[in-house]
């Protein structure tokens, strides 16, 4: 069994690459990159907040926990489907 601090993790890099979706449909509709950088901020501190409540953990180690993979699936993701969304 995962401990909370590794469920919070995997639950994040999950949620990224979801976000990353997100932003490119965001995006679409949108026509500017600020609104996607909004959602994906916006979706990392909600799941922060809920992970630090539904695990117990301290608030400020929850928004730690997890910050540099989200950040880089989130973008990476977001890049894929939106060059995929280009080429199909």
């Amino acid at each position: 069994m995962l401990k909370d601090s590794d469920q919070v993790y995997w639950i994040k890099a999950a949620v990224a690459v979801l976000t990353g979706a997100l932003s490119m449909l965001v995006n679409n509709y949108v026509e500017t990159n600020t609104v996607g950088v909004i959602v994906g901020v916006a979706v990392f501190f909600a799941v922060s907040e809920v992970m630090s409540v539904v695990k117990n953990i301290d608030r400020n180690r929850a928004i730690r926990i997890g910050i540099g993979a989200f950040l880089f699936l989130w973008i990476f993701s977001w890049t894929l489907f939106n060059s995929l969304g280009r080429i199909l």
